[in-house]
């Protein structure tokens, strides 16, 4: 049987976000998605830029922008 169960390590115990019953010892493999440090680097980062006031840029800026990006 294999089954895929969503979790938090936190650096002492590995908590699963639903009950799975298993009977009996199995096999598991943990995949750790992402370091620690670079999930609360990102929160932060996405955060700084929601507070952020729009900037408002006229249409021909856009061009010039998206024309630059291809280059």
């Amino acid at each position: 049987m294999l089954r895929s169960v969503v979790g938090v390590y936190d650096g002492n115990r590995l908590k699963l976000k639903e009950k799975v019953e298993i009977r009996g010892s199995v096999d598991v493999l943990v995949t750790f998605l992402k370091e620690p440090n670079e999930t609360l680097q990102r929160k932060t980062i996405l955060q700084r830029l929601l507070k952020r006031k729009p900037v408002k840029i006229s249409p021909l800026k856009v061009k010039d922008l998206i024309v630059e990006g291809r280059k």
